[in-house]
């Protein structure tokens, strides 16, 4: 019993970790993760690290840190299954966990309260969907996070040498995981934050550390500089473009922010408006801090004409910190008299305890019986059991064990491939194994990801092969096509999907299906 109340946080994420890893696997992957990956194997193939490419085009629309590491996870396991290449991400997600707890015992949690906070950080849906939707975003404000902790520490204590130079590395690799984008949307929130609730904040170490990490963050745009100067400034111009007229939505786009936290929803915009209503709760200078973090963030992304759901991953670690101070509230006086406090999280609690019995119970009328949604059952039924009880801290640990069950069990399902005209890359091998791959339109990464090989895109007068492969995204019947002496003839036309599912909501449906013609010269 020592060791598990001495380790409990650790078997916890352990356990976490074990469920991601093995449900993980089997989600599809998407356009964002496949120029990642991609690049990560053309880092391999060429042993190019610092001049990344994606189909051997120059690839500097992000920093290549997260690629490093996924190229590094790959040569590490020697092997290319998918999971080998989300490693990285998925433990940053959890080293993002493990910051939050020992972020909220720098704020006075216990450290049993730490741990929930800790549960609520990798358990906000948006938090974990980012690992798959934008994996450059996970290490960046991972990266981040931890530079906030030991920033944080350093105003409470005393600033030395070693931390500023360690805290300006981490804001460095931040940088270098996806530019800028983590200072804007994380640390100058929290460092107005601090500001407008301590009232000082120390400028001279700030200005060392900020020197420390645009030089760490910024020595392999240098180098990019130097190498190819004007692909670098081609690609900047573009990026900086999108900002202003790509995407753009209205101000107010964010202001639902508190639904990515997912299961935490109702306690998240609570924990919100808490210290605005309550006078005990509003003297809470660390709770004001979190608080203001959060809407500060918010605020500052809202000010950018280019919004995305997944921009709004940075608002998440504050939000989670902050609704752990309403939940550990709650926890601690949940044994009194019901309050108007208290009915937010009894309203999250039904609904999860309703839901936790129909998805499970749905899942055995479509499937039949199996040990995950009988195990879900059990575990809403305790949960149920606690609630009644108003033991809320066991609660807490159910609903989060409960949630990643439930994607267990229902993650098989959503990625099940039901197209029955699904490409077997297999047996495309077999057609085009030994033969060159080049395109007349721009495809996308993740057809590239699913083929296996890189596609040049070029006029057909360039092509010097006498047999080789065009992808097309249209139908010829014959190409009519006079090559110099020759003419191009269709020796085959090959219909490839690479759409698990034959769903029309499929965001990836028109990307991965295409035409293959192999065509010779006669």
């Amino acid at each position: 019993m020592r060791f598990l109340k001495k380790y409990y946080f650790l078997l916890i994420v352990l356990f976490l970790l074990i469920y991601s890893f093995s449900t993980f696997n089997l989600i599809e992957v998407g356009i964002m993760e496949a120029r990642n990956f991609q690049t990560a194997n053309e880092i391999i193939e060429n042993d190019n690290w610092l001049l990344p490419t994606l189909n051997d085009e120059p690839r500097y629309q992000k920093p290549p840190l997260p690629t490093w590491l996924t190229a590094l996870s790959v040569l590490l396991f020697n092997s290319k299954a998918v999971i080998f290449y989300r490693i990285p991400a998925i433990l940053f997600l959890f080293i993002i966990g493990v910051t939050s707890y020992f972020f909220s015992i720098g704020i006075n949690f216990n450290k049993s309260e730490s741990i929930i906070n800790g549960l609520i950080t990798v358990s906000s849906i948006y938090i974990i969907a980012i690992i798959f939707e934008a994996p450059w975003d996970i290490f960046a404000h991972g990266f981040m996070f931890i530079a906030i902790y030991y920033l944080f520490n350093s105003f409470k204590n005393s600033f030395t040498k070693s931390h500023n130079i360690l805290i300006g590395i981490l804001i460095g690799l931040s940088i270098m995981s996806k530019g800028p984008i983590s200072i804007y949307a994380l640390l100058i929130p929290f460092l107005l934050s601090y500001l407008l609730v301590y009232k000082k904040i120390s400028l001279n170490n700030l200005i060392i550390i900020f020197f420390i990490s645009i030089v760490s963050g910024g020595i392999w745009y240098l180098y990019v500089y130097t190498q190819d100067y004007n692909t670098l400034v081609e690609i900047g111009a573009q990026e900086t473009e999108n900002w202003s007229n790509y995407n753009v939505k209205p101000f107010y786009y964010y202001w639902d922010f508190f639904i990515n936290s997912g299961i935490w929803t109702i306690p998240a915009i609570t924990s919100i408006i808490l210290p605005f209503i309550n006078r005990k709760i509003s003297v809470n200078k660390h709770h004001l801090l979190i608080c203001y973090w959060v809407l500060f963030s918010v605020i500052l992304l809202s000010l950018i004409p280019e919004k995305k759901t997944r921009y709004l991953m940075p608002v998440l670690i504050p939000l989670a910190l902050n609704t752990g101070f309403y939940i550990n509230y709650i926890i601690k006086y949940s044994k009194q008299k019901i309050s108007p406090l208290l009915l937010p999280i009894y309203l999250n609690f039904l609904v999860i305890a309703i839901f936790g019995l129909i998805i499970p119970i749905n899942h055995i009328l479509n499937y039949g019986i199996s040990s995950l949604p009988i195990i879900g059952v059990l575990i809403t039924l305790f949960f149920i059991y606690n609630f009644y009880k108003r033991n809320f801290d066991k609660v807490i640990y159910l609903k989060i064990i409960l949630f990643f069950t439930v994607i267990n069990f229902t993650l098989p399902q959503t990625y099940s491939n039901t197209n029955n005209d699904y490409t077997s890359l297999n047996s495309l091998e077999n057609e085009i194994q030994n033969l060159k791959l080049y395109s007349d339109y721009k495809i996308t990464a993740d057809l590239i990801w699913n083929l296996k090989r890189k596609v040049k895109k070029t006029e057909l007068s360039k092509i010097n092969d006498s047999i080789f492969v065009l992808i097309s995204n249209k139908n010829y019947d014959s190409i009519n096509y006079e090559f110099r002496e020759n003419r191009l003839i269709i020796d085959k036309k090959i219909k490839v999907d690479f759409n698990p599912t034959t769903e029309d909501s499929n965001r990836y449906r028109d990307r991965l299906a295409t035409n293959l013609y192999i065509l010779s010269k006669i």
